[in-house]
């Protein structure tokens, strides 16, 4: 155990140099750091899992436009658990490194405690709390958060083969570029069951809201407002949640697209305060709080073929209840976070076959079939000179994986290959593309649970 702690400060202390870099800022570098290594030095004492994993991705259309650019990244994470009979501390470090756009990686630190409350002899109720901080490099800065995450959950057996759960999550995220800043709150509740057939049936519904606490929008009418100072707090942090400033708002902005605008590639090289299409996420006219509510309800049929395959169908469809995305433009790019484009962005259906196959012992595979239809309310489509085209934008994709998986004592290999087509009525998200990827799962130090 030692010889572990001696590696997992040596690992945490080489890190604040790639922060550093990262960053640009010593003292933020060192402050991170210092805490997170007190932190996870004392749960690693006692913890019951200690897990590495490694990633390498390879991708030919990093920012998944009609303009393919490749680049390659790879992710390096760390992860504690305990376990025990009352509060159990977990946590990890993610690093993520991007070659090409290197602007785009990131190393983030989240801290958790959860607490098992039995509830009978068939119920529990499960809290967690956590704190996490999330740096990019200094061209991507806008996107470096903090946030705070409350899990709450029970899970009831109605009888031996039927569970009923209840998940909530609620989470406050601070952004360095606070047009970004927002309390979200999750609930879903499920019901799975059991057959002897072999069978798995799901069903689930769920509700989300999210409240955006200053973004900016144009006016529906269209006017052109005078730059307008914001005055607030400098001080940053969870306690202000208010426009940074004092900093002048930018002109309406002018749709993007090839005509005198770059493309995907030279776009990046503004920062996260443009949209990869070269559109500035804040626009002139600050309308304060805004909030987009959204309801789901999905399903999973899952059936065993013999010893060795498995088959599932899921399915998903999400409503758009009220609200829509307050930004000029929503950018999806490859494992890389970006606030324009999450749950509350679209709205539409999802469809996924899923095949999975022992292959022998310790080697298993997996193919899978995913179909979305989303809409995005409050995107317009531009053609690729950046006029408006009149109509929302609205995309279609096509996923097929392949992903091969070797499970050994302590250690899992896979490697996943994925294509994906997507269709769009905004050409410039009409793209396909290839992703490769292969890794390893190490689990550094595993103790038998309490």
């Amino acid at each position: 155990m030692a010889s572990l702690r001696i590696w997992l400060k040596s690992y945490i202390i080489a890190s604040e140099e790639i922060t550093k870099k990262m960053t640009g800022k010593k003292n933020l570098a060192l402050a991170l750091n210092s805490v997170l290594l007190v932190l996870f030095l004392a749960g690693s004492l006692s913890a019951s899992t200690v897990q590495f994993t490694l990633a390498h991705n390879a991708t030919s259309n990093i920012f998944q436009s009609y303009q393919p650019l490749s680049d390659q990244l790879t992710n390096v994470s760390l992860y504690f658990g305990g376990d025990s009979d009352s509060i159990s501390l977990y946590g990890d470090f993610n690093l993520s490194f991007l070659y090409k756009y290197s602007g785009l990686s990131s190393f983030a630190g989240k801290l958790g405690a959860d607490y098992l409350v039995p509830a009978g002899s068939r119920s529990a109720f499960y809290f967690a709390l956590e704190g996490e901080g999330v740096l990019f490099r200094t061209l991507y800065d806008y996107f470096n958060h903090g946030t705070i995450r409350l899990v709450a959950n029970f899970k009831s057996y109605l009888d031996a083969s039927t569970i009923l759960r209840l998940d909530t999550l609620s989470q406050l995220r601070d952004y360095q570029y606070s047009i970004f800043d927002y309390f979200a709150e999750n609930l879903t509740l499920s019901l799975d069951h059991y057959f002897p057939s072999k069978t798995t049936m799901k069903i689930e519904a769920g509700y989300g809201y999210k409240l955006y606490f200053h973004p900016g929008i144009i006016s529906e009418t269209g006017e052109e407002f005078p730059p307008v100072v914001a005055e607030a707090s400098s001080v940053p942090g969870f306690g202000t949640l208010a426009y940074r400033g004092p900093a002048i708002l930018p002109q309406p902005p002018v749709q993007g697209g090839p005509g005198g605008h770059g493309g995907p590639g030279q776009n990046y090289e503004k920062g996260g305060s443009y949209s990869i299409r070269g559109i500035p996420y804040q626009t002139i006219y600050y309308t304060g709080s805004q909030n987009i509510q959204v309801v789901s309800i999905g399903g999973l049929l899952a059936q065993g073929l013999g010893d060795r395959l498995g088959l599932s169908l899921s399915a998903l469809k999400q409503w758009n209840l009220k609200g829509e995305n307050p930004f000029a433009s929503s950018d999806e790019l490859f494992l890389v976070e970006n606030p324009t484009y999450d749950q509350f962005s679209w709205e539409g259906y999802s469809l996924t076959t899923k095949l999975t196959a022992l292959l022998s012992e310790n080697l298993n595979g997996a193919f899978q079939y995913d179909y979305f239809s989303r809409k995005f309310p409050g995107i317009e489509s531009l053609d690729l000179e950046g006029t408006s085209l009149g109509i929302p934008r609205e995309d279609r994709r096509h996923q097929f994986s392949a992903r091969i998986q070797l499970d050994l004592r302590k250690v899992s290999f896979f490697i996943n290959y994925s294509y994906i087509k997507n269709t769009s009525t905004d050409p410039w998200f009409t793209w396909d593309g290839n992703v490769i990827s292969g890794g390893l799962t190490w689990n550094l130090q595993v103790t038998p649970s309490k």
